[in-house]
């Protein structure tokens, strides 16, 4: 799904990290607390997969449509004054509604803070519809949604199962870029984490993390989520160091 700091691009080498410690240590349950796009999660293979947002737009539209996947061809791509009438009076419209125009119709998936992005036109003069190609991608991954248990709420509030040890990832907000995550506490986040590792197997998603945790992979990239100023990024993974090498 179309969804600004989405790890979709990444996923190929990610999943089979995390798939890994799945099957390594034959993990029954997988937690996503910051699901977001649900381009990670609908890769993985395990009994139960919990996908949990404190954003309730993605998770109403998933909910709505792999409920019922016909809604989608009721969506037509709208027009700018459409796209903010909906953005701006969000007691008017239906959730899942509004919740798939402002995120396939937002300038990069930018919901908060964005503006128009359903049609633009590319460098090479042509005429591209960014709404109607996320539409499409969404339906064709909506079957690999169907068996994800859905919550919405903060990630401190997620209890993870008692009598087994889950494997959570965590994809936080960025820590700088684009202010939708100004109120995010990632002190307090590191501090859940090293308390839900020793329990659980906690992969984190981040740039920087804390001297006790371990990065296992990473990736250069450009950072798209200020089109203005792309700077060059590396992307990590990182496991609590009492974890580093339990799945070998």
């Amino acid at each position: 799904m179309k969804y600004i700091g989405s790890k979709a691009r990444y996923a190929g080498e990610i999943c089979p990290i995390l798939q890994k410690y799945i099957d390594d240590l034959n993990i029954k349950t997988y937690i996503e607390p910051f699901v977001g796009g649900f381009n990670v999660i609908d890769k993985i293979k395990c009994n139960n997969r919990v996908g949990n947002d404190l954003d309730s737009l993605v998770c109403d539209l998933v909910e709505s449509c792999r409920r019922d996947p016909s809604l989608l061809k009721l969506l037509s791509t709208p027009s700018r004054d459409r796209f903010y009438e909906v953005r701006d009076n969000p007691a008017i419209f239906q959730n899942w509604y509004r919740a798939a125009i402002l995120i396939f119709g937002s300038y990069n998936a930018r919901v908060y803070g964005g503006c128009y992005g359903a049609v633009a036109r590319t460098k090479d003069g042509k005429t591209r519809n960014y709404f109607d190609e996320a539409v499409n991608n969404f339906a064709k991954q909506l079957p690999a949604l169907k068996d994800i248990l859905i919550s919405c709420a903060d990630y401190k509030e997620i209890i993870p199962p008692k009598n087994e040890t889950a494997l959570i990832y965590c994809d936080p907000p960025y820590s700088d870029g684009i202010g939708y995550n100004s109120e995010f506490d990632a002190v307090e986040f590191w501090e859940w984490c090293r308390k839900q590792s020793e329990k659980h197997v906690v992969i984190v998603s981040e740039r920087e993390a804390p001297d006790d945790f371990v990065c296992i992979w990473e990736q250069s990239a450009k950072s798209h989520l200020n089109n203005r100023s792309k700077k060059a990024v590396v992307e990590r993974l990182y496991i609590h160091r009492s974890l580093y090498g339990k799945n070998h």
